[in-house]
């Protein structure tokens, strides 16, 4: 019986801990407000390199940035920079769906020319957890033509 106790409790700590160092939304809308200063300050030239540099600050790294990643697009789908999926790069997506059919890429230009940035839903593909399709929550920001984006993956 103890041992199963022990057990349960070992579970139960490593849930805390691993719910405590998932990325939250506050977390993504800190890395696109990181972005959006770094181009401000360094160029956009800069940023799409250091988004796209496996160095980066802003490309997927364990370990950094609690997993999360900055994607930039152009205001007609065209992906600028993409901090996990660099052979994307280039490709226009104004026409992709989510598995619902949603046009998420034209769905938050729409929110960003209306808002300056906000939050947007849509599903993706996870590429920290197999490329399975999970649900998505996106901080975008316009920034010089680009929008800037972080987002976090939910159940």
């Amino acid at each position: 019986m103890r041992s199963v106790v022990s057990i349960l409790c070992i579970v139960l700590f490593a849930s805390f801990v691993f719910a405590a160092e998932a990325p939250a939304k506050n977390d993504a809308q800190t890395l696109v407000k990181q972005a959006v200063a770094y181009a401000q300050q360094n160029g956009r030239d800069k940023l799409l390199n250091e988004v796209r540099s496996p160095n980066g600050k802003f490309h997927f790294k364990d370990g950094q940035n609690k997993g999360l990643y900055i994607f930039v697009y152009d205001e007609k789908g065209v992906v600028l920079a993409h901090g996990v999926r660099l052979e994307i790069t280039g490709r226009n997506r104004w026409n992709d769906k989510d598995p619902d059919g949603k046009y998420w890429i034209r769905d938050w230009t729409d929110l960003v020319h209306k808002s300056g940035s906000g939050w947007i839903s849509y599903k993706e593909y996870n590429p920290a957890d197999h490329n399975k399709i999970m649900n998505k929550l996106s901080y975008v920001s316009l920034y010089d033509g680009m929008v800037i984006g972080c987002g976090i993956y939910i159940n």
